[in-house]
This record gives C-alpha cells, sequence and structure tokens, in this order.
C-alpha cells in the first residue's frame, strides 16, 4: 500500500536490504513464475514489519520522527478528503476512552523472542 511505500522509502538501505533478503529467503514460495524481483518485493513486504519490529523501534529518533511526519500528512490529507475533520463532538458522544499504558521497552523485549 501506499503506507508501506512511505515507510520504507525513508528507513536506512541496510534495513531495507535486510529485510528485502528475509523476504526473498522466507517468502520465495510466493514468487509467481513471470513476476520481477520488484513485484515480488512489493506484494510481500508488509510481512517484513514483525519480525523487523526491534529493528524499527531501534531506529534514530531522527528517522522515526520523519516517518511519523510523512504519515500524519498522508492521514490529514485522506481525512480532509473524507470530510472526516471536526468531529470531535461526535466521538465523544460515541467513544469512551480507556487508558493504556505504553512501554516501548515490553514491545522491543517482545520483538526479540
Amino acid at each position: 500500500t501506499g503506507f508501506q511505500n512511505m515507510v520504507y522509502d525513508q528507513i536506512p538501505a541496510e534495513l531495507k536490504e535486510k529485510i528485502y533478503g528475509w523476504l526473498k529467503k522466507e517468502c520465495a514460495s510466493e514468487n509467481k513464475d513471470g513476476q520481477t524481483e520488484e513485484q515480488f518485493i512489493y506484494k510481500t513486504r508488509k510481512k517484513g514489519f514483525g519480525p523487523f519490529k526491534k529493528d524499527f523501534w531501534e531506529l534514530p529518533e531522527s528517522v522515526k520522527n520523519e516517518i511519523g511526519k510523512t504519515l500524519e500528512k498522508k492521514f490529514d490529507f485522506l481525512f480532509k478528503k473524507l470530510r472526516a475533520v471536526n468531529t470531535r463532538e461526535t466521538v465523544r458522544k460515541y467513544v469512551k476512552p480507556v487508558v493504556v499504558k505504553s512501554d516501548a521497552t515490553v514491545e522491543i523485549e517482545a520483538a526479540s523472542l
């Protein structure tokens, strides 16, 4: 999807190559006859996020911030196109927030299992 493009376009080349190498090995059975390597990577790269969660968590803050800004810009565009802005009162009426504590160290440890 477009969101994957935005993320993969901004991660360091060495991580991208590491993920692509893993995809070529672990997802080789999904490679269709006549499909180019580029097409294969495009179709399977969504599977590269999970096994490399720790690597994504440990990206430099500057890279994570740029990815976040790019995604925020895209979501802003989409929400405006869908006319899903200025809906705070409607959301408050139907959605009851639940406080969830987040601990990145737990996520990183779980990803390295």
